[in-house]
């Protein structure tokens, strides 16, 4: 189908890397089997970011470093909500929204221009009973966050933090429970943790978690967007002011400590739209209301979809590096997008 028509459909219709021989297997009693799969991913280069000046790279203070569209030949591929890359911006680790893991590697130049991607490779994410996550009720995998050799993956429908240890590898074995505060389970069912980190350094609660919901439980006020600062048993809430119907779906944090906010907006009439927003990093603290300046809002007029994924990197020349990627929702009509920006903080 031409990209034309599916934007059209998807503006018109509600949003319905090779491992190396040998990869490991394990397996204990009563568990199910855990093994990385190599799936070919055929990355289409996108001409530009704005659909009617493709040659445009300035949006206000972001640069556009390239997209790509994504199409891998296992059907587990998909469904992209949240992610890590490494330092050098090109390895990479992410999540499905049906519970598989997803690593691989960018390719690009040294101007940090994304060219393509290679080594991509799949896993199920396995429960803390050794099943399958997606065939348990923990299946909505929706926010990541790396501390050390650990990565930390927020669920949203059961309101869950799960702890996954990673190896030389990857991500590897189960999940272990986190412990989160209790007014987490009273979010919504679709409403969950929907974007999670770590707060940096600078911060008076470096090395604690940050976890904030997608939006408003049903019953509380809808301009308040719940979040917790999360220190093992220790957590204290704060909020984050919701603005223009933008939901959220991902944070993440210059490398300066300001924390950035992706948000998306959808509408059956307009489509999708996203927006970032920056918040300091002064301001993050136990009973704050969260608000910022925005850097960039596009909608389909621009080569976006479902932006659910921010990953950050420090490029050589000290520019913030944005990489952006989408979930198609395992959709016909929606599209894998990875997207990256430059921005000097």
């Amino acid at each position: 189908m031409p990209k034309l028509s599916r934007r059209g459909l998807l503006a018109a219709l509600p949003a319905l890397a090779v491992f190396p021989r040998g990869a490991i297997a394990q397996r204990a009693e009563g568990a199910e089997s855990f093994a990385w799969q190599p799936t070919r991913v055929t990355a289409h280069p996108l001409s530009g970011f704005s659909v009617s000046e493709p040659e445009r790279r300035e949006f206000g203070p972001l640069t556009f470093l390239g997209g790509l569209e994504l199409q891998g030949d296992l059907r587990e591929f998909g469904g992209i909500s949240s992610g890590v890359i490494d330092p050098d911006g090109k390895g990479f680790i992410a999540a499905s929204d049906q519970a598989h893991w997803i690593a691989g590697r960018f390719v690009s130049d040294s101007a940090e221009r994304l060219l393509g991607i290679e080594n991509v490779r799949l896993a199920p994410m396995m429960a803390p009973d050794g099943r399958r996550m997606k065939r348990t009720r923990s299946f909505d995998t929706e926010g990541m966050t790396r501390i050390g050799n650990r990565l930390f993956v927020s669920v949203e429908r059961v309101h869950q933090i799960l702890r996954f240890e990673i190896g030389p590898n990857g991500p590897q074995g189960r999940g272990t429970l986190v412990p989160t505060p209790d007014e987490m389970r009273r979010l919504g069912v679709n409403q969950g943790i929907e974007a999670l980190g770590t707060l940096p350094s600078r911060s008076h609660h470096a090395g604690s978690l940050i976890a904030v919901a997608e939006r408003a439980p049903d019953g509380q006020p809808s301009e308040r967007i719940p979040g917790w600062i999360i220190n093992g048993t220790q957590s204290s809430a704060f909020s984050v002011q919701r603005s223009g119907d933008f939901d959220i779906t991902d944070l993440n944090f210059l490398p300066g400590g300001d924390m950035l906010i992706l948000e998306r907006r959808f509408s059956p009439f307009w489509g999708v739209a996203f927006r970032i927003r920056r918040i300091p990093l002064a301001r993050i603290v136990p009973g704050a209301v969260l608000d910022g300046e925005t850097l960039i809002e596009a909608n389909m007029a621009y080569q976006i979809d479902n932006m659910e994924v921010l990953m950050i990197h420090r490029a050589s020349d000290g520019r913030a590096i944005l990489t952006l990627m989408s979930d198609n929702n395992f959709s016909i009509l929606q599209r894998n997008i990875a997207l990256r920006f430059a921005y000097r903080e």
